[in-house]
């Protein structure tokens, strides 16, 4: 239940927001890539950041989850080696 309050209801009402937003503007605006331009609505340029910013979030998250994995292992070793000539 407490995931649900500090997960599911932030992510609710993040997602109503941008659908209000996404509603109240549909402004076309160019952007300027570097090899070209596009011109699109400002709700999906402001939709394409912000699961750009996700999915990085998530990759520098799953990066840091690896690197504590590992040092997790090596100290668990470390424990098991020096609990070994004890026993």
């Amino acid at each position: 239940m407490l995931r649900f309050i500090f997960i599911g209801i932030p992510l609710l009402l993040m997602f109503l927001l941008a659908v209000a937003f996404g509603a109240l503007n549909k402004h076309a605006i160019p952007f300027n890539f570097i090899i070209g331009e596009i011109t699109l609505p400002v709700a999906v340029l402001t939709g394409l950041f912000i699961g750009l910013g996700f999915l990085l979030g998530l990759a520098a998250m799953a990066a840091k989850q690896v690197s504590l994995r590992n040092e997790n292992r090596k100290l668990r070793k470390q424990v098991t080696q020096r609990e070994q000539p004890n026993a």
